[in-house]
């Protein structure tokens, strides 16, 4: 994926590392912070609590599983600026980055690239330094964000896959799992774009960041699963976020993590996600506190700091990386004054977002993810329910109409607007080399999988192929989407998701329907071989109709007055790689409204809707469309408009 900029180069090796207060400059820059205080304590661990801290030092200030030399690993044991510091790595053209200690508190896993020529792989060795062992070891793939699960294995993120995220065409990674010793590789989930930041909470699931690309969504929240990789769903996405980083489990159940509003920014407020278990309300955006308010969200510049990497300590403060004043600076002339570069180091600071205070920074490196050392409690171990021998699984959707008006669709009405079928879509990830153009769109490549009935109360089980990406849409009865599914599902094999309580329903609140008849029936088996799923993309589906029924008529030829749509099938001059018919149907009149053919005036025009009421159907005569044709134009919308 897109990483952030890198603005530290190379620095001299061998340096003395050294400890700057910052105080008086503290106490300005950090007004805000409730208690502020650049004092720095004589040991941020008790006596009683563990000793120390591990954490990376980078030459960069991109964290998002980037590359620059001159990384290591370090451990401060006590924790405290004046404690001893220990490189643990020793690298000088490498890099590290995702430490995480074991529940036992003796050791370290995290993930290390030795030079440029290398990959990143999963390492683990005793928090002093000593007895390191290299436990994947993949020449043409990186794994990173390692964590010990509590059966005894390993979780971690690699693009193992083979695919680019939906965004930048960047190698995406996704979650795996492996045995202590690197054997029985198994990939975990099946998003479309990146999935990272893995974390085990105290009941066993796991909760992570998740990439949300699916058509003009574009954002990470978070998202939990199991440790075989089912019931994967969302576990707070406010759509007034859309960003959720470095999560951590706090001692109550809550989650510390970090929030922004860009893309591919990890950096910005500390927010804490209330645990909502006992309450048994729905996880919204009335659960999330944010501890620094004034704090940037879109970016530079920074005027009072920005954070990152949030980490719980045992006296019930927060370990943070934090990087005062940075960015360019303007006059109100738009001249830029300054141009302060980033400098994170680590601070502690309360759970109110008060009382920030500096630990430990050296001025020519990034600090980044400090880890405490020390024995923690391990989570519940959460068998697996899979049947690997199954090659599908089942959908149980309670209820279609079942849907809250947050993301600007429509909500149907069962009493004037009935849901007929389920159109099962697959998406196709993007491999690896390929980086040409798609279309005049923002969705992905996607194919039609099958169609099932939506009954009367609006259930609907389906049978459908694991281990792949999976979206909906709900149709009315000329076939067109009426809410479209604008993430990505995946079931595991023999997974039965038996109480989908609907499409985007309220969290915590279920629909009328107590008794679904869709329970009660086989489901509609939609577990399609890939040879007859259909593809609907402009150049395969679309250009053989037009060829056929449109470009050679009078009025779409090209050669036709100027208030006619020109449908010829010859390579654009504004974009090459597409016809004429495409560029000109995409960008003309507002005719297509990807991905709703029910607001297309193309669709209206070819069946007769408003405002082309009393005109028929078009075109007439010999070069009417069938129906089948008219199915293609508007699934062809309804997936995204792609031309390939």
């Amino acid at each position: 994926m897109k990483k952030l900029q890198n603005n530290i180069r190379d620095n001299e090796r061998g340096r003395t590392f050294s400890v700057r207060l910052y105080r008086f400059a503290l106490i300005g820059l950090l007004g805000f912070f409730i208690a502020c205080s650049g004092s720095v304590p004589d040991d941020i661990i008790q006596e009683e609590s563990p000793t120390g801290i591990i954490f990376v030092k980078a030459t960069r200030s991109s964290t998002l599983n980037h590359f620059s030399r001159g990384g290591n690993l370090f451990s401060l044991i006590p924790a405290s600026p004046d404690g001893k510091l220990t490189n643990l790595t020793n690298l000088e053209e490498g890099d590290v980055s995702d430490p995480e200690i074991s529940y036992d508190g003796l050791k370290v896993l995290f993930s290390m690239r030795r030079n440029s020529g290398d990959t990143f792989s999963i390492y683990e060795m005793n928090v002093d330094g000593t007895g390191l062992n290299q436990i994947t070891n993949s020449q043409q793939h990186d794994d990173h964000d390692p964590v010990y699960l509590p059966n005894g294995k390993i979780l971690f993120t690699s693009n193992r896959p083979g695919f680019t995220d939906e965004y930048n065409r960047q190698d995406a990674e996704v979650m795996h799992t492996m045995n202590r010793d690197g054997s029985n590789i198994e990939c975990i989930s099946f998003n479309a774009s990146d999935d990272f930041d893995p974390l085990v909470m105290a009941d066993g699931r796991i909760l992570y960041t998740r990439w949300e690309h699916h058509g003009p969504i574009n954002r990470f929240p978070l998202f939990f699963t199991h440790p075989d990789g089912h019931g994967t769903f969302t576990f707070f996405s406010p759509h007034n976020m859309r960003t959720l980083f470095h999560p951590r489990e706090m001692p109550d159940g809550s989650i510390v993590a970090i929030h922004s509003n860009m893309v591919n920014g990890d950096r910005g407020q500390v927010v804490i996600i209330k645990d909502h278990s006992t309450a048994g309300e729905p996880l919204e955006d009335g659960f999330v506190e944010i501890l620094t308010p004034d704090i940037e969200t879109s970016g530079p510049p920074y005027a009072k700091g920005v954070f990152k990497y949030p980490h719980p300590l045992p006296d019930g403060r927060l370990l943070v990386s934090f990087a005062p004043k940075f960015g360019e600076f303007e006059d109100s002339n738009g001249d830029v004054i300054e141009d302060i570069k980033p400098d994170y180091g680590l601070y502690t600071m309360q759970t109110n977002g008060g009382d920030l205070r500096l630990l430990y920074n050296d001025p020519d490196t990034e600090e980044y993810d400090a880890v405490v050392i020390g024995e923690r409690p391990i989570p519940q171990v959460i068998p697996s329910v899979l049947d690997k021998s199954q090659s599908t699984g089942t959908i149980t959707v309670v209820d279609a109409y079942f849907r809250q008006n947050r993301d600007g669709q429509v909500v149907p009405d069962k009493s004037t607007q009935d849901i007929k079928q389920v159109m099962l879509i697959e998406g196709i990830p993007r491999v690896k080399g390929d980086r040409a153009t798609i279309g005049e769109t923002n969705f992905e490549q996607k194919r039609i999988i099958g169609t099932a009935p939506v009954q009367p109360d609006g259930s609907f089980s389906i049978q459908v192929p694991t281990n792949i990406p999976l979206s909906f849409n709900t149709l009315d009865e000329l076939g067109r989407a009426l809410v479209v599914k604008r993430n990505w599902v995946t079931v595991r094999p023999g997974e039965i998701i038996a109480g989908c309580p609907g499409c985007h329903g309220p969290r915590g609140k279920h629909s009328e329907v107590t008794n679904p008849i869709a329970a009660t029936l086989p489901p509609t088996d939609l577990n399609i071989s890939e040879n007859l799923r259909e593809d609907v993309s402009f150049s395969f589906a679309i250009e053989p109709i037009i060829a056929d029924k449109c470009a050679t008529s009078g009025c779409h030829a090209g050669t036709a007055p100027a208030d006619s749509l020109d449908l010829t099938l010859i390579k654009s001059i504004e974009e090459p790689l597409f016809s004429n018919a495409y560029m000109n149907l995409m960008e003309g009149r507002n005719l297509v409204r990807e991905p709703f053919s029910r607001r297309s005036r193309l669709i209206n025009k070819l069946i007769g809707l408003e405002p082309f009421e009393g005109a028929g159907k078009h075109p007439g005569g010999a070069e009417a469309l069938t129906d089948d044709e008219l199915r293609k134009f508007i699934n062809w919308i309804d997936l995204g408009a792609q031309y390939r």
